[in-house]
């Protein structure tokens, strides 16, 4: 027995993917002590823990839109 996720779920589970990722750059830049590090945990951890929030926000906003 096969189940299709919907549209919600799937955005769901890509939202907090993005999030995730998003931590562990932070994460890891945290144990870095080069200058570079702020970059990387502001630019690249902050924008995908930004979009996996925008997203998570868009998907309660949008619900499941179903083709009627």
């Amino acid at each position: 027995m096969t189940t299709t996720a919907t549209k919600l779920e799937k955005r769901l589970r890509v939202a907090g993917s993005l999030v995730a990722l998003g931590l562990l750059v932070e994460l890891t830049t945290l144990h870095w002590s080069h200058p570079t590090a702020f970059l990387f945990f502001l630019l690249l951890g902050g924008t995908l823990m930004g979009l996996g929030i925008l997203l998570y926000l868009y998907s309660l906003v949008a619900g499941g839109e179903s083709k009627a």
